[in-house]
């Protein structure tokens, strides 16, 4: 039975490992986060006490963690080891994040001999997930790609792309036009706000045509990805691409969800952008 780590266990990647024993895959999980580990029920999923016992699990390990992290975790610093330390010769390491390429970058950099890195990033959220039909789109040495082509196909439909970083590269592209999608949303009802329209006639509307795929994602109750994690996201599309090319969009969408974000007393949730908690202040009093 094939082994496989899987570190990172937060909205995404606690829906992800559930699919990998249906596969017939013998799973280790571990998050820095002793809390999300004590979710974990399934018995066929074991629960590692350490980082190192973790990557010396499996010779197959993915991880799932917010771009801020990737660094510490994967390469270390002066506080504690990374990933790297503890990879047995001839594993594959698959970063999933959303990440500026020059990062995947520094992670090969600081690749043990006789281990190999591949970028595969996903498209869409933790329903997608948690049917395994995400979108994952992966770069890196060919042969490597295609001995794991059969654990990334459990959670969804895969595309190579080629070279080591085009699968952030490509990431970064398409989150240009989603990131400007959810705030688009947002927008939308500011105007409604501004014509006096109510929301559910607009959102209505809007699910009558191109964008019911998004404003369907928007409305989902499930959801459990705080607002926040957009921000991020658009955060490290900017980061990376500064020295490249203006993003006017881009930057607009930032703004937005993180005025929005702000707008919320606690944690804002994704489903905020689709009601009053997240309009203007001069509206947001009309609930």
């Amino acid at each position: 039975m094939t082994k496989v780590t899987f570190i990172g266990i937060g909205d995404m990647g606690s829906e992800m490992i559930t699919h990998l024993p249906d596969a017939g895959y013998d799973v280790t999980v571990w998050d820095r986060d002793p809390k999300k580990l004590a979710k974990i029920d399934q018995p066929d999923i074991h629960v590692a006490t350490s980082l190192s016992e973790a990557v010396k699990a499996s010779k197959v390990v993915i991880t799932a963690v917010m771009s801020d992290d990737v660094l510490a975790l994967h390469v270390g610093d002066d506080h504690q080891p990374g990933i790297v330390n503890f990879l047995q010769p001839g594993s594959t390491l698959i970063v999933t994040s959303t990440l500026d390429p020059e990062k995947i970058f520094a992670v090969n950099r600081a690749l043990p001999k006789d281990t190999h890195l591949l970028d595969v990033p996903i498209i869409g959220g933790v329903r997608y997930a948690r049917e395994a039909s995400l979108v994952l789109i992966g770069s890196g040495d060919k042969a490597t790609f295609d001995n794991v082509l059969p654990i990334l196909k459990v959670f969804g439909t895969v595309k190579y792309l080629g070279a080591l970083g085009n699968g952030a590269k490509l990431k970064l592209i398409t989150n240009v036009g989603i990131m400007a999608a959810e705030a688009g949303i947002r927008e939308t009802l500011d105007l409604a706000d501004a014509y006096d329209i109510d929301y559910d006639t607009v959102l209505e509307l809007m699910r009558m045509g191109p964008l019911k795929a998004v404003v369907n994602r928007a409305l989902d109750t499930t959801n459990p990805r705080p607002l926040k994690g957009s921000v991020a996201d658009e955060e490290e599309l900017l980061t990376a691409t500064k020295d490249l090319i203006k993003l006017p969009l881009a930057k607009g969408s930032r703004d937005r969800l993180r005025d929005a974000v702000d707008a919320v007393e606690g944690e804002a949730r994704f489903i905020d952008i689709t009601n009053k908690n997240t309009a203007l202040a001069k509206y947001k009093s009309a609930k």
